[in-house]
C-alpha cells in the first residue's frame, strides 16, 4: 500500500464530484474532534532524590549536538533519507526525556502540596 502525502490526498478529493466532496469534508471533520489528554501520572516508588535527579536529566550530549545537527539539515532542506530514521529516532529519544523530567516534576510538585 503507498502512502499519499497531502497535497496528493488533496488533488485526489478534488477530483471527486462535489456531493462527494462535501461527504469527506463532513467524514474528515468528525474525525478531527481533539482527543481528551490523559491526566500527567505520578511516578511512584521513587525517592525525592531520584525524582529530582529525573527532573534534571537531559539527552545526552552527544545526543543533543547529533539531534540539532540533523534539525539544521532537516530545516535546510539538506537531510537525506538515510538519516531520516536517525533524525526520528532522536525525537523520540528527547520526547521520552522530556516527558520524563514532567513526571518527575509533577511528582514533586504533588509532594510539595
Amino acid at each position: 500500500m503507498a502512502l499519499l502525502d497531502f497535497q496528493q490526498v488533496l488533488t485526489a478529493a478534488r477530483q471527486l464530484p462535489k456531493p462527494s466532496q462535501v461527504e469527506l469534508a463532513t467524514a474528515l471533520l468528525k474525525e478531527t474532534a481533539p482527543p481528551t489528554p490523559s491526566p500527567l501520572q505520578p511516578l511512584i516508588g521513587l525517592t525525592e532524590a531520584e525524582l529530582r535527579a529525573l527532573a534534571e536529566s537531559v539527552l545526552a550530549p552527544g545526543h543533543a549536538r547529533r539531534l540539532k545537527q540533523l534539525l539544521r539539515l532537516n530545516r535546510e532542506k539538506k537531510l537525506p533519507r538515510s538519516l531520516k530514521a536517525e533524525l526520528e529516532a532522536l525525537l523520540e529519544e528527547s520526547d521520552r526525556v522530556a516527558l520524563m523530567k514532567a513526571k518527575a516534576n509533577y511528582t514533586l510538585s504533588l509532594y510539595a502540596a
